[in-house]
């Protein structure tokens, strides 16, 4: 049996349609895995980002007539570009700038508020230490960091963040922080 040019031209688009379905297929098969591991941590960070601002805007520091309050992220950078959309932002008569300094000593120099990445686990107490003298509200997530006087230490627990608050560092730094984030926290040091 002959197929007729209108058939071949048929034939060959179904072929055709066939073959993008099965890369479809192939790449639906592969993204996931990647994708389901990127896209929670994504999700986390942009949580974790809009806490950070929540907690800065019931937040006193020591330098309350400042005009910028700027957030810093040492270390390696998990929020990616989530924290962009946090530049600008008021916080009273302040607003919020985000920076990214070179080292922990600049960070307290330069920053209100410091977030000290995971990266940067093996200098948490000396950092913890020297923002109590700053007057610098520090921020991680590494574990067990609040016990060793980072002020916010942000978890995640049953898809929600949580946090402890190490209320003796906010003291020594100058710090307030709202007794309604406070009732919030999962535990108060």
């Amino acid at each position: 049996m002959r197929l007729r040019p209108a058939s071949l031209r048929t034939a060959w688009l179904a072929g055709t349609v066939r073959r993008r379905h099965c890369c479809a297929l192939a790449l639906a098969l592969l993204l996931p895995a990647s994708a389901q591991t990127q896209a929670p941590a994504a999700a986390e960070y942009a949580a974790k980002a809009a806490f950070i601002y929540n907690i800065a805007l019931f937040s006193t520091f020591p330098n309350a007539q400042a005009k910028l309050i700027r957030l810093c992220v040492l270390g390696r950078d998990p929020f990616g570009n989530l924290l962009a959309s946090l530049e600008g932002k008021p916080l009273g008569a302040a607003k919020m700038t985000i920076a990214y300094p070179r080292s922990g000593h600049d960070a307290l120099k330069q920053c209100q508020i410091v977030f000290i990445s995971a990266s940067e686990s093996d200098s948490v107490a000396l950092l913890a230490q020297s923002a109590r003298q700053e007057g610098v509200l520090t921020v991680s997530d590494a574990k067990g960091a609040a016990r060793m006087g980072i002020m916010v230490e942000l978890d995640v627990e049953d898809k929600r963040i949580a946090f402890e608050f190490n209320a003796e560092a906010a003291r020594a730094a100058n710090i307030a922080l709202s007794s309604k984030v406070l009732r919030l926290a999962r535990a108060v040091y």
